[in-house]
């Protein structure tokens, strides 16, 4: 193990440097210490020696641990870095672990304690290098994945939206994965089909050096063929395999310079992928309405809402749906005086006429369907709020999503016997 000791104090350094010595001692770990006086220092043996493990002081002359953490880190992603500082302010402690810094040791410390972070730090080095495998994998491609596993169990509307917070926003694997959105996408409308039909099911996400495989099981409410047209209508150049009532995909893993350092890459040249960098849309307000012919779409919105509140509950009568229709046929006529929301209003007339041949099965499902409906107008009041108010990246920017939900609720009523053909219509956005 290298170890790389940064301060400006020599003896600050000799202490430290000691006490690796102990540690190799006692628990047999053979080390090489290497020291630098700052930052800038630091840096540059990062840049010439293999380091494995850093200890990095904060307050330095030239560059300081702060920023000699960040750049390292951006160089050098496997070098774990450990801040030891007298400093004991919590700003400047989160500020160097956002940075990269793994731990955090206030001065003066004990020997004791250090000896035993020393082993800990070890344990954790030596597993990056030897990443293990589990044989109980999910996916249909192989058992060799890497031994931790995420799973979403999916039987609601919010947890499928949870699924999309995830993997798009809250953990940000675009970073690591290639056209991401299209393929969530794929398997968000997928999740939906089978919530809408009462199938609950699962996805689970594993990966190892060169892949991320997803997988999504229960699928036994579509054929393998539906599945198949599907798949490689929205996904075709991802590949996938289909096992039972298990679906799989490999998506393959983007290596960039922030890509952890895995002993297991090392082996083997790395694909020629490239970041996409993602330019931000410019978001505009479109005047497709005149200002009172916007104010009694937004009334009549809110009158509708309303209406769809009560889907809840059991207490929803047949003259309610009626009531909500006209609603909807009046947004529509409203709508369809510009020929900018035109496909807003389609969807809006398309669930008018369902509404009027299924209106009393609507009625029995009401409550079942309340989710689905919920989610056609929240697409419409965002759509609204975007496209007059806060800006939009284009007019027709939901257009996809509020008629891809029109139809989806429509699949309800279908006969079986449609129902594969209508598929493609719910999955093309």
């Amino acid at each position: 193990m290298k170890i790389l000791i940064v301060d400006d104090s020599e003896d600050n350094r000799e202490i430290l440097a000691r006490l690796i010595v102990q540690f190799g001692r006692k628990y047999a770990v053979v080390s090489e210490v290497l020291q630098a006086k700052n930052g800038q220092e630091a840096v540059e043996i990062c840049d010439k020696e293999k380091i494995d493990l850093l200890f990095m002081d904060i307050m330095m002359p030239v560059m300081d641990g702060l920023e000699a953490t960040k750049i390292i880190k951006k160089a050098h992603p496997s070098v774990m870095i450990i801040v030891i500082s007298s400093e004991n302010d919590e700003t400047v402690k989160e500020k160097i672990l956002q940075a990269g810094a793994e731990d955090y040791v206030l001065k003066p410390f004990s020997s004791s304690i250090m000896l035993s972070r020393l082993n800990n730090y070890n344990k954790l080095i030596f597993s990056r290098h030897a990443i293990g495998y589990q044989s109980r994998a999910v996916n249909t491609f192989t058992r060799n994945v890497y031994s931790y596993q995420m799973k979403f169990f999916l039987s609601s509307d919010d947890e499928l939206a949870q699924l999309w917070e995830t993997m798009l926003v809250r953990l940000e694997f675009q970073k690591h994965i290639e056209h991401l959105s299209d393929f969530v996408r794929f398997l968000f409308r997928l999740g939906a089909y089978q919530i809408q039909k009462s199938f609950k099911c699962h996805i689970y996400l594993e990966e190892d050096e060169e892949n991320f495989y997803f997988t999504m099981d229960n699928m036994k409410l579509l054929s393998v063929e539906t599945i198949s047209m599907m798949a490689e209508k929205h996904c075709s150049d991802t590949p996938y395999e289909i096992k039972g009532d298990l679906i799989s995909f490999a998506l393959p893993r983007l290596y960039n310079n922030h890509e952890p350092a895995l002993a297991t890459q090392t082996a083997r040249p790395k694909p020629e992928t490239k970041l996409v960098e993602i330019q931000k849309e410019t978001l505009q307000t479109y005047d497709i309405l005149d200002e009172e012919t916007l104010e009694e779409f937004e009334h009549i919105l809110t009158k509708l809402q309303t209406e769809i509140s009560m889907m809840g509950s059991s207490s929803l009568e047949i003259e309610d749906i009626d009531t909500m229709n006209t609603y909807i046929k009046r947004l529509a006529a409203i709508l369809s005086i510009s020929k900018d929301a035109y496909a807003v209003a389609e969807a809006l007339r398309a669930f008018s006429m369902l509404l009027d041949e299924y209106s009393e099965p609507f009625l029995a499902m009401s409550k079942d369907l309340s989710h689905m409906v919920t989610s056609f107008v929240n697409d419409i009041v965002m759509w609204k709020e975007m496209i007059f108010y806060t800006g939009a990246p284009s007019v027709d920017f939901l257009n996809s999503s509020i008629s891809s939900n029109v139809q989806m609720i429509r699949a309800v009523f279908i006969s079986d016997d449609t129902a594969v053909e209508d598929l493609d219509d719910i999955f093309d956005f």
